[in-house]
């Protein structure tokens, strides 16, 4: 029996005491179903690839320790600033982390375990991104890089044009888009975020509200029936295409360049570390008794 084995094996054979109060989770008609159940369940299903993930973990956050390796909190809120922008605001961002389960330090925390996992590859493997290849990927993507024209877009969707044109009037006299958004909006994912859906790309919206929201101007506000209903938009900027510039996508490329050498040297250099590395399940350890 190998050492990932073996502590399995002693993960789902440990005596009941080692449960923490096996609760209800869910009662089916009657019958319930309780935590150590599940726990077993999740153990025989997942275990393995779980311990192996968290040896892997431990081995690569002693081998950085060692190095005295560490994630500054400027990285940290660079690349979680990254990891935002890829949703319409900030709220959007934060509400989706909710309903998954995590949170804003969490990922922060995440954020920075992984910023120390690269920095140790790049030192034991001594990765570097020198100028000549950052200049490479950009005349190979070029056309790729630029700045798409895009509309910063707030949208509310309601079931009829009476209420469609009601909200219209509402916006027009004062009243808060982003208040309306959220109580009156159908789409679930523009509620959080109330309505704003930051800058979109052309193309990346149905064809009928793409084609509107490319004709606004900037201010506008406009309603757009479509098949769930009635769309009301309002552009707040018009954001015209640009072409790449290697200046304003230089840091960007190295970083894409540098994560891409670190993937594939990542799993060589953990291979080697585990080969060193100590690994006995709890089993095989001497017990506190035997050492006194």
């Amino acid at each position: 029996m190998n050492a990932l084995s073996a502590a399995l094996s002693l993960l789902l054979t440990a005596p009941a005491a080692a449960v923490p109060a096996d609760r209800e989770i869910v009662r089916v008609n009657g019958t319930p179903i309780r935590q150590s159940e599940v726990v077993s369940r999740l153990l025989k299903r997942y275990g393995p690839q779980v311990i192996d993930e968290m040896i892997d973990e431990t081995i690569l956050r002693q081998a950085a320790a060692k190095k005295g390796l560490k994630a500054e909190e400027a990285e940290v809120s660079r690349r979680l600033s990254k990891l935002q922008e890829q949703f319409a605001s900030r709220e959007l961002f934060i509400s989706q982390l909710e309903q998954a389960g995590s949170s804003l330090s969490q990922v922060r925390s995440d954020l920075g375990e992984e910023l120390v996992r690269e920095k140790l590859v790049v030192s034991a493997r001594g990765i570097k991104v020198v100028d000549n290849e950052v200049k490479k990927a950009f005349d190979e993507n070029k056309a790729n890089l630029g700045r798409p024209e895009a509309v910063h877009l707030r949208h509310i969707l309601v079931q009829t044009e009476p209420e469609a044109n009601e909200i219209v009037a509402k916006i027009k006299t004062g009243a808060d888009f982003k208040a309306l958004a959220r109580e009156k909006s159908l789409a679930a994912s523009g509620k959080a975020a109330g309505g704003d859906y930051g800058f979109v790309a052309r193309g990346m919206l149905p064809p009928e509200i793409d084609a509107a929201a490319f004709a606004m101007k900037a201010g506008e506000l406009k309603v757009i029936p479509g098949p769930r209903g009635q769309h009301v938009l309002q552009a707040l900027e018009i954001r015209p295409a640009k072409a790449a510039v290697l200046e304003d996508v230089k840091d960007d490329l190295r970083e894409m360049l540098l994560a891409e050498k670190i993937k594939k040297e990542a799993p060589n250099y953990l291979q080697e570390m585990r080969r060193k590395a100590e690994i006995k399940p709890a089993e095989l350890l001497p017990s506190k008794s035997a050492s006194r």
